[in-house]
């Protein structure tokens, strides 16, 4: 039988709970806090990346639950480039880069754009000519040296542009060159004309001033920036997915709001100038999205790559739609996501 307890062994027992669950509250708090998740995402150092910028600087990513490093790179094909190499977890790049990496056989998703689009972000800047005001009669009075950049939306963009005006491959000597060297080359004379994007184009049109001339059309193309992940990374830390587009959504609405404060964040990651950033900020469209506009664009740019020989002739064309997973956007989103 047991017996009735007096009231100090009562006394007893009850301190002895007491400084038991104290000592297992007190092991908790010595516990460490559980670290956010560390991923690397590769960025082109461009006024192009702000929802990159502005998430990471805002501390949306952190509030996500994720350690992000921004990785910066000339040009978003070198970011794709180390993301394919195993160096990074995500790559934010244009979609001819990725377009022609899916041609080639690379395995990647893409997540989003982050941008909706671009207007007249792509363009081509040369030396004026007296004379001179429209971009057939300037490439066609005699042959011009054109820098752009091989491989990405710069390089499409001046097939096209040529393709517009009627401009023959053989009446144009077309030159590849770094985004960052053409501004200096166009001023010194060593090529006739660029085709590049911001905030190059715009630099390049400070520097020559009177001198230069710009031709720019904003039906020819809209360059797309986006993000990609390895399918392992939606496999095992689909989390950590789902709290990067969060993090982006988040920046998107900050941008909207608070334009000047999103500038200076900009300029803080890219050491640019506030008059260039000022100059291009209507170039961009700051959005998370996936729109159609990507799928008809890497369409194109499949023939195109089959034209100038990057892949095969008879190489077959993959559905770039499955390469695209919506759905962490439309979670977060869903009227972002405008696509079959």
């Amino acid at each position: 039988m047991y017996r009735k307890l007096e009231k100090k062994e009562l006394l007893h027992l009850i301190i002895a709970v007491a400084a038991l669950s104290l000592l297992v509250a007190c092991a908790s708090c010595q516990q460490p806090p559980q670290s956010n998740k560390r991923v690397t995402i590769g960025i082109q150092t461009s006024p192009a990346m702000a929802l990159v910028m502005v998430a990471k600087d805002k501390q949306f990513f952190a509030q996500e639950g994720i350690d992000a490093e921004l990785k910066e790179f000339t040009a978003g094909k070198f970011a794709l480039q180390a993301f394919l190499g195993g160096s990074l977890d995500f790559a934010v790049a244009g979609e001819v880069p990725v377009t022609l990496s899916t041609l080639q056989g690379s395995q990647f998703r893409v997540l989003a754009q982050v941008v909706e689009k671009t207007i007249s972000e792509v363009r081509v800047v040369a030396r004026r000519e007296d004379g001179v005001n429209d971009a057939a009669t300037y490439f066609k009075k005699q042959k011009r040296k054109l820098a752009t950049s091989f491989g990405g939306g710069p390089e499409f963009f001046t097939y096209n542009f040529l393709k517009r005006h009627g401009i023959a491959a053989n009446e144009v000597e077309i030159l590849s060159q770094q985004p960052q060297d053409m501004p200096a080359a166009l001023v010194n004379g060593s090529v006739d004309a660029i085709s590049i994007f911001d905030p190059f184009a715009f630099i390049a049109e400070k520097q020559m001033g009177d001198k230069g001339v710009t031709f720019a059309d904003p039906d020819i193309y809209s360059e797309l920036y986006v993000i990609t992940v390895r399918q392992a990374m939606l496999d095992q830390n689909r989390a950590t997915v789902d709290g990067l587009i969060r993090a982006m959504v988040k920046a998107q609405q900050f941008i909207n709001d608070n334009p000047d404060q999103a500038k200076e964040i900009v300029i803080k990651y890219t050491k640019l100038d506030r008059d260039v950033v000022d100059g291009i900020w209507k170039n961009f469209v700051f959005a998370a999205a996936l729109n159609q506009r990507l799928l008809d664009y890497q369409n194109q740019q499949a023939a195109w790559a089959k034209e100038k020989g990057t892949v095969p002739a008879n190489a077959t064309v993959p559905d770039f739609r499955q390469a695209i997973f919506a759905d962490a956007l439309k979670g977060v989103k869903p009227e972002a996501v405008q696509l079959p």
